[in-house]
């Protein structure tokens, strides 16, 4: 394990047009447009690492998540970009010095490339620093601040961002990387949070081999790994005796305010638990159905997102409107689901 740094709006659905609307956006849009091949992109960043010790660490954790991306996950070799401060210890992973100007260049290729529809991954490793008032990203040479990471982020075209800051102080660039549409976790839940973190390898980890899918549908959502490492980093500090200096946080409304816990309680994680950046659900290409069962399968799979987006607008219904409607969709997952079973 990792050895430790020594110093280191009120969530609300416009009634029934909104839950139509997340139901279209969760349930239609993902899933479909994830099964093209070429929809995906990944930037890994590993910024400064500082201690050779930890740079060693990096690399491995970067390779992991390469070989995640481009093996289990499906990703193309050539639509991962990977940024670290020392390409020469690997130049077959690494195309890029980790610096700003690096990644001002990565941004602009892909801004040429990337599709509206597509679907964007950046993971970001390393050290942050956070003054009480900006958070800033430790690069080689000048180090951009959230807003300017933001900006060269978002100047790539597409629609549907991941974006995973693992970094110390992580939590103070939420604000900034907060957007309606995208995915942003941090590694702290404010920028306070200073010492080494250990979130990113447990991140990784979830992805690697599915170790997160806790609802066994063969897929890893990104709420799934962002539970699983939380879970983990937990795990982690207790085992260790140690305060745990590290809270993960989750932002998926774009209003950026971050959870540790993210639930129809709090509005956050709908949008990440319909999240997958795998190719497609396994469970139609490797359980040899044929036609008939899998539109079963997708139909299931979309009444289950429904049933959860409904969750999530419970408190801007009426009750018995509310009750009505879970019970309508309860009743027909459960024929599809018999009518599965028959096949």
């Amino acid at each position: 394990m990792r050895r430790e740094s020594a110093g280191n709006r009120n969530f609300g659905i416009p009634g029934l047009m909104g839950l139509a609307l997340l139901t279209l956006l969760c349930a239609g849009g993902f899933q479909t447009l994830q099964a093209q091949s070429d929809s995906r992109w990944a930037i890994i960043i590993a910024g400064v690492s500082g201690d050779p010790e930890l740079q060693k660490i990096y690399l491995q954790e970067v390779r992991d998540l390469r070989l995640t991306l481009e093996d289990a996950l499906k990703f193309r070799r050539e639509q991962v970009v990977v940024l670290f401060d020392d390409p020469s210890l690997d130049p077959a992973l690494i195309q890029h010095k980790s610096a700003r100007e690096s990644l001002e260049l990565v941004c602009r290729s892909l801004k040429s490339s990337v599709r509206s529809e597509d679907l964007v991954f950046v993971f970001i490793e390393g050290h942050g620093d956070y003054n009480g008032k900006e958070y800033k990203l430790n690069l080689v040479g000048p180090d951009p601040t959230g807003e300017e990471l933001a900006e060269m982020l978002y100047s790539i075209p597409a629609q549907r961002f991941i974006v995973a800051n693992m970094t110390n102080c992580s939590g103070g660039s939420l604000t900034a990387l907060s957007r309606k549409g995208k995915v942003v976790l941090t590694a702290t839940k404010s920028g306070m949070e200073k010492n080494l973190t250990h979130t990113g390898q447990f991140f990784v980890e979830g992805l690697k081999a599915g170790n997160a899918d806790r609802d066994k549908d063969s897929r890893v959502s990104i709420l799934e790994a962002f539970n699983y490492a939380s879970q983990k980093v937990g795990e982690y500090y207790s085992d260790q005796g140690n305060l745990q200096t590290e809270h993960p946080v989750l932002d998926d409304r774009g209003d950026g305010v971050g959870h540790g816990q993210p639930g129809a309680e709090n509005g956050q994680g709908l949008l990440a638990k319909t999240t997958f950046m795998d190719a497609g659900a396994p469970v139609l290409a490797g359980a040899k159905l044929g036609p008939e069962e899998q539109a079963l399968v997708r139909e299931v799979q979309e009444l289950e997102r429904q049933i959860e987006a409904l969750k999530y607008a419970k408190a801007e219904m009426q009750e018995a409107e509310y009750e009505k409607q879970l019970e309508a969709l309860l009743l027909k997952l459960a024929r599809t689901n018999a009518e599965l079973r028959k096949k």
